[in-house]
């Protein structure tokens, strides 16, 4: 039987170009940016960043693994010696109504970890729902700031 408790999505459309949010958000400062879990990623390894958790100071490593032709940023989060995939972003184009520039509609998923307690996997879910709302702010001025 499915259960809510597994994973959680949430959703925004952005008044910037796919492509425009594609590329920022495959982009490690950019994403150090906006995630709470893991603020001021660095390079601490080939393809691996390293950030802090805002909630409790606690390292979090991260490793991004676009996927342009499907519009996919794959998160693999965890340690340094292991990460699992766990979050991505969607982005697809939205409804052009109109807006010169184009629009696009932004998803943010999250799967629940194994053993994940409740409350932390509410404050996931609650912190997702408060980031897309960064992204979509934080796309949207720097688009702005190209003359878009």
């Amino acid at each position: 039987m499915p259960s809510p408790d597994l994973a959680h999505m949430t959703a925004i459309l952005a008044e910037v170009p796919a492509a425009f949010a594609f590329a920022l958000l495959s982009e490690p400062a950019f994403v150090g940016g906006w995630s709470l879990g893991s603020m001021g990623l660095t390079e601490v390894a080939e393809g691996v960043y390293r950030g802090t958790s805002l909630f409790d100071g606690s390292a979090a490593h991260v490793d991004i693994r676009p996927v342009p032709a499907l519009g996919l940023i794959d998160f693999g989060v965890g340690t340094l010696a292991a990460r699992t995939p766990r979050i991505y972003i969607r982005v697809t184009p939205g409804p052009d109504l109109g807006h010169p520039e184009g629009r696009c509609q932004i998803a943010l998923h999250a799967l629940r970890a194994a053993g994940s307690p409740d409350e932390r996997w509410a404050r996931t879910c609650i912190t997702h729902e408060t980031e897309i709302l960064l992204i979509k702010a934080q796309l949207e001025t720097a688009f702005a700031g190209t003359g878009g």
